[in-house]
C-alpha cells in the first residue's frame, strides 16, 4: 500500500519541482519538515528555514544562483519555510521567501492541497475510514493514515496491470498501455473486480453487462468527465441532466485527480482531448 508520505512527495512535490524549478512549502503544523528533507539530492537543493532565516536565506538566494548558472548540476530548489503562506500583499513584503514562490510556485496551493484531500487521493477506496478519522482529529498522523486499508484487494486487477492502489488501477484501466491492454482482452476474470471497485472508490455502478475492456472503458470515462463537469458547474446542474450518473461529493478528490492526471500525461493528454470531445 502507498504510504502518504511518499505519496505526497512522489505524486505533488516533486512534479511541482520539475515543472517550476522552484517550490516554497509554507507549513506552520511543521507536518511536512521530514517529508521535504527527505527530497534532497544533488541535484534538488532543500533549504530549511525553521532553525535560522538569516542562514535558510542565504542558502536559498545561493541555490537560486546556481540553479540559473550554465551547465548547474542543480536542478531544483525547494524551501521549507515553518509559517502560514502570505495572503495580502503587505504580508508578502515581510516575508523574506515570498521571491521564491514568484519565481515558482508554492504548497499548499488551494483546496485541493489540504491535509484531508490529499489523503483522500492517496486512498481512495478508503475514503469513510479516513473522513471517519479526520472527524476525531484535524490532524492525524501519517502512522494513522498508512494504517487505513491494511489488506489489498483486487488482485487480477492487480497482477494484470501492475498497479497497486485503486487510484494507478483506474488510471490503467481508462488508458492501458499495450501491455496492459492486452493482459485485459485476454481474460476476463477482472471484470467482477473492476464494477466492484468502480462502486466502492467512485459510486459507479456500471451498467453495461459486457466484461470486455473497451465497454466498461467506455462507461467509466462518461462517468468520469461528467463528474468533473457537474463539479465544475458554478450553478446548479440544469434538470434536463439530473439523471445522468455522476460521482458523489465524497469522490471529488480522486475524479479531480485522474483528470488532471489524463490532462498532464504527454502520453494520455490525446486521448483525453478525443474522449472529451466525443462524450460532449
Amino acid at each position: 500500500m502507498v504510504q502518504i508520505s511518499e505519496f505526497i512527495q512522489t505524486e505533488i512535490l516533486l512534479p511541482r519541482v520539475k515543472r517550476s524549478g522552484v517550490l516554497v512549502v509554507y507549513d506552520p503544523e511543521q507536518r511536512y519538515r521530514e517529508l521535504c528533507q527527505g527530497l534532497k539530492t544533488n541535484g534538488l537543493r532543500v533549504v530549511d528555514a525553521t532553525e535560522s532565516s538569516i542562514e535558510s536565506r542565504e542558502a536559498a538566494l545561493q541555490a537560486l544562483l546556481d540553479l540559473g548558472a550554465v551547465n548547474s548540476t542543480v536542478t531544483g530548489l525547494l524551501v521549507y519555510v515553518p509559517a502560514q503562506a502570505p495572503v495580502s500583499d503587505e504580508e508578502r513584503q515581510r516575508d523574506p521567501f515570498s521571491l521564491y514562490a514568484v519565481c515558482g510556485s508554492i504548497f499548499p496551493e488551494g483546496d485541493g492541497d489540504e491535509y484531508l484531500t490529499l489523503c483522500l487521493k492517496a486512498k481512495p477506496d478508503h475514503g469513510t475510514e479516513i473522513r471517519a478519522i479526520f472527524e476525531k482529529d484535524k490532524n492525524p498522523s501519517f502512522a494513522v493514515i498508512d494504517a487505513v486499508g491494511g489488506g489489498l484487494g483486487w488482485p487480477n486487477l492487480r497482477a494484470l496491470l501492475g498497479a497497486e492502489s485503486s487510484r494507478d488501477i483506474l488510471f490503467a484501466l481508462l488508458v492501458p498501455d499495450d501491455r496492459q491492454q492486452q493482459a485485459l482482452q485476454e481474460q476476463d476474470a477482472w471484470a467482477a473486480e473492476a464494477r466492484d471497485l468502480c462502486k466502492a472508490a467512485l459510486g459507479l455502478t456500471l451498467k453495461t453487462r459486457s466484461k470486455a475492456w473497451s465497454a466498461i472503458a467506455d462507461e467509466l470515462w462518461r462517468f468520469l468527465l461528467f463528474s468533473e463537469f457537474v463539479f465544475d458547474l458554478p450553478q446548479a446542474l440544469p434538470a434536463v441532466l439530473a439523471d445522468v450518473p455522476r460521482a458523489p461529493e465524497p469522490a471529488r478528490p480522486l475524479v479531480e485527480d485522474l483528470c488532471d492526471r489524463l490532462r498532464n500525461d504527454q502520453r494520455t493528454r490525446t486521448t483525453y482531448i478525443d474522449k472529451a470531445e466525443a462524450i460532449e
